[in-house]
């Protein structure tokens, strides 16, 4: 376990720049041409024809018959069914939120058109948060370089916007796009888009490469959309997939279920491209009532005082001495975390993490939602057996708390402590997994973490912890070849088999377990966590 103060993951919470029509950057300069991703599109530019003439952008003349408008508008209003339109290939999906699929939306090859003007013109900004990782331009409305995509603002403005409120019914007021790029690697976890006036969200797909005009599964990167339950809580497994198609605009109904993610793009041969944003109006009826909905949260239970384990069986020696009691205390003390190698016995240890990758018809595991919020396996304790047993089971135990109580001299035992309690959980990481900030993981009274690696795998559940500073820390503009720190990341914890860390984190502090890639190496199987929490 390696515990560091300044963090190598780049945490965001909350990308203003997306959320005020009102913000506008300075216009963009040149592109970096020797920055990444630029040299890739660079590449993949050189496999496009140049136009013989000077582009226009043009909707495609099917979506400007009467009639089409009229079979959308008439499907839209029914919302509870999927339907396609022959001609066209439009689909309209009912559930779990109105949605609509057209492809072909502009005339043949202006995707290939807008990609050349993109490769030329855009520069790119990284975006990094609990929530996301992918490539981001600045918005279409400051690109006065780029005479194809203020063409397509101006479509977006003067002839989509008009034909989606006959479509759905709204008052559309004025339209935010931007373009995006995600890379090997890159994705955007689950969220529902649900801000004060957002009413429709739209992606157009751009892949107009030979070969990669529509991409398949195994590449990654489908808006993948999900279910939710009676509270508005996204379920999984993921309900729908709809893969990146060229020249195929999506649109949806913003609302309360409309839960949807990027999948990790897993392909290293082309980016996938969009240009996305949202139609704006009145405020969304659907966002006080969201703004209202917690996260769930731990559930915690006092010491179990009908278990005594023996520490001197279990622990490492060394820190069962007074000495080193005193040391660790000290250390806490000053830096609120400390990382305790080896804490364990090796060989009980090694017995746990044998049994946890082998003993897999008794252990029962679920997963734990809702998928905004967690996306991880945990254990049933109750069907704990020998060594796995054995080390729950001293995580809840007096013996424990007397330990913590000597380690950080919280009123965790002894004639000074009121009603102390602890949560315990044993974790499975696997690809995919995350958490991400939110409401559940908001410590709303000081409280002492312990995190225990088993199975550890480096990049695989790291969890970092941020700063109550009464604001999420906000987005930092910054470009593909610029590095940068985020003053909110107070701890960053990286795997360590077989060493506990314990973190003192005051009320407000807040931590995510960033995303585990399908990049990041499990040739060992998966990483488990036992995570605990006391509270005096």
């Amino acid at each position: 376990m390696e515990t560091t103060s300044v963090s190598t993951v780049k945490t965001k919470r909350k990308d203003k720049s997306e959320d005020a029509h009102e913000e506008r950057q300075k216009e963009e300069p040149r592109p970096d041409p020797s920055g990444e991703p630029q040299r890739k599109l660079l590449r993949l530019g050189e496999t496009l024809d140049k136009p013989l003439a000077v582009p226009e952008v043009q909707l495609n003349a099917a979506y400007q018959q009467k009639e089409l408008t009229q079979w959308l508008q008439t499907t839209w209003s029914k919302g509870d069914k999927t339907v396609k339109e022959e001609k066209t290939g439009a689909q309209v999906f009912g559930e779990p939120f109105q949605m609509c699929l057209l492809p072909g939306m502009l005339k043949d090859g202006t995707s290939k058109d807008l990609v050349a003007e993109i490769i030329d013109k855009v520069t790119w900004s990284r975006k990094q948060m609990d929530l996301y990782e992918f490539y981001q331009s600045t918005d279409l409305s400051n690109m006065p370089r780029c005479r194809l995509l203020t063409n397509f603002l101006q479509l977006l403005r003067k002839q989509v916007r008009p034909w989606l409120e006959k479509v759905t019914n709204l008052k559309l007021d004025y339209v935010s796009a931007s373009c995006s790029m995600y890379t090997c690697g890159d994705y955007l976890l689950v969220h529902d888009d649900l801000l004060k006036d957002r009413q429709i969200a739209f992606i157009y797909y751009l892949s107009p490469w030979e070969g990669a005009e529509e991409w398949s599964e195994t590449q990654g990167g489908s808006l993948e959309i999900f279910s939710s339950d009676d509270q508005c809580f996204p379920q999984f497994p993921v309900h729908r997939k709809i893969a990146p198609k060229d020249n195929q605009f999506a649109f949806f109904k913003v609302g309360s279920r409309s839960f949807h993610q990027v999948g990790e793009v897993t392909t290293f041969d082309y980016p996938r491209l969009t240009i996305n944003g949202w139609f704006h109006g009145e405020t969304n009826e659907a966002f006080v009532p969201d703004s209202m909905r917690a996260f769930p949260r731990l559930s915690y239970l006092q010491p179990d005082s009908s278990n005594k384990p023996s520490l001197g069986l279990l622990l490492n020696n060394v820190y069962l001495k007074t000495a080193t009691r005193r040391s660790i205390q000290k250390r806490i003390e000053e830096n609120s975390e400390i990382c305790l190698y080896e804490f364990f016995k090796r060989e009980k240890f090694e017995l746990a993490r044998a049994q946890l990758l082998s003993d897999a018809e008794s252990l029962v595991w679920r997963r734990q939602g809702p998928a905004n919020a967690h996306n991880y396996e945990v254990m049933d304790l109750s069907t704990a057996r020998g060594t796995i047993q054995e080390l729950l089971q001293l995580f809840r135990s007096n013996a424990m708390f007397d330990l913590l109580r000597d380690f950080t001299d919280l009123d965790l035992s002894g004639a000074d402590a009121v009603r102390p309690k602890c949560s315990v959980e044993l974790q499975r990481w696997s690809h995919g997994n995350y958490t991400v900030l939110g409401d559940g993981l908001v410590s709303e009274e000081n409280t002492l973490d312990l995190v225990y690696y088993l199975n550890a795998a480096e990049g695989a559940a790291v969890i970092t912890y941020l700063s109550p500073d009464g604001e999420l820390p906000h987005e930092k503009e910054k470009t593909a070849s610029e590095e940068e720190e985020d003053d909110s990341v107070l701890l960053t914890i990286s795997p360590v088999d077989n060493a506990l860390n314990i973190v003192y984190r005051c009320e407000g502090t807040t931590k995510f377990t960033k995303y585990v890639s399908r990049n990041t190496p499990l040739e060992k199987g998966p990483v488990f966590v036992i995570s605990c929490s006391y509270k005096e």
